[in-house]
């Protein structure tokens, strides 16, 4: 009787690894998990259970970059062709985070070598969903609200497995490569590195009047700095600000390690942080588990306004993507000099 098995451990968790590890028959042929991430222990102790299939639900940092430690395993995972396919999915799939997710679907069946990669970040439904407020006093857990969340329909996931059943090549959503052509990308797993992409030179604004406009955006969303305890922020339905707050950090960080030959910068972020201090709000808050309501209004009024600013904030960083892809494509920047004017 064969073994399958469904995972969605916890994300990105620390471990501890056991004593003589690489002598237990999970770990004994591939590099050891690094302590820092239990993302590919997870992975290792079930392929080392069962002996069909298992899908993990995990987080696309799994696909791609990392600790060389998790790069090596990826490596043995594909020398060893456990992988069937990889999907990358939507953000706010899940009640709790906003975090982007992929499934991995792992065989030690295979009848091909063949990988396929599925893009599935802009295929979904949105769906309403009531819930009740989980963190402080009792008027904010006996409140119900609204909350989107992404799905997918039948049709869609009937599209994915067939594309993963037939080996299928669609632009911009699915592509079957080779352990080979993994190998030649360092072994990502990142669906869209595989797809082949149109470049059609578009004029553009120059890129100094798009990064004023960029910053400007930025400095009036600084204007206003929030700090706030952890909990509560999830209670009142802020949390979600940080973790774009926290996302955008990344991109700005790396347009501006891109940008370098242009001579401008995008200025840091610097418009919330969180803290463990009980009750900790500023603008003051004088209670450690409840807001006012006064201040609720204002606080709402201040998300709608930030999140505003995202879209602003986005249409600029899009507009100075599609700036940049032509030139790079073309060769006309070349990023390997930074020092290039």
């Amino acid at each position: 009787m064969s073994t399958s098995l469904i995972s969605n451990p916890p994300y990105n968790t620390k471990w501890k690894l056991p004593v003589f590890a690489q002598l237990q028959p999970r770990f004994n042929d591939c590099e050891l998990p690094p302590e820092k991430n239990a993302n590919f222990a997870f992975i290792l102790t079930a392929l080392n259970k069962m002996d069909a299939k298992a899908v993990f639900i995990l987080p696309c940092s799994v696909l791609n970059g990392g600790l060389k430690q998790e790069e090596e395993i990826r490596k043995y995972l594909i020398e060893k062709n456990l992988i069937e396919a990889v999907i990358t999915c939507p953000d706010n799939m899940f009640e709790s985070t906003g975090i982007a997710t992929c499934i991995i679907v792992f065989n030690k069946h295979k009848s091909t070598t063949q990988i396929e990669l599925i893009d599935m970040r802009n295929t979904y439904e949105v769906e309403k969903r009531e819930q009740r407020g989980q963190y402080g006093s009792s008027s904010h857990t006996n409140r119900v609200y609204k909350k989107a969340v992404k799905v997918f329909s039948d049709e869609q996931m009937e599209r994915a497995i067939k594309a993963i059943e037939e080996h299928t090549t669609e632009k911009d959503f699915a592509v079957s490569v080779s352990p080979e052509d993994v190998k030649e990308r360092k072994y990502r797993l990142l669906p869209s590195a595989y797809f082949e992409v149109d470049f059609e030179p578009q004029p553009h604004r120059e890129y100094k009047e798009i990064i004023a406009d960029l910053n400007r955006v930025i400095e009036e969303k600084n204007g206003l700095k929030l700090t706030m305890n952890e909990s509560l922020a999830k209670a009142i339905g802020l949390y979600e600000i940080f973790q774009a707050f926290k996302a955008s950090e990344e991109i700005n960080k790396a347009m501006n390690e891109t940008l370098g030959f242009t001579g401008e910068k995008i200025i840091p972020e610097n418009f919330i942080a969180m803290s463990k201090k009980a009750g900790e709000l500023k603008f003051e808050n004088g209670r450690k588990d409840s807001v006012s309501t006064i201040l609720m209004s204002i606080l709402q009024m201040w998300k709608q306004h930030i999140m505003y600013l995202n879209i602003e904030e986005n249409r600029f960083l899009l507009e100075l993507r599609d700036a940049l892809l032509p030139d790079l494509m073309s060769g006309k920047i070349d990023i390997g000099d930074k020092n290039e004017k």
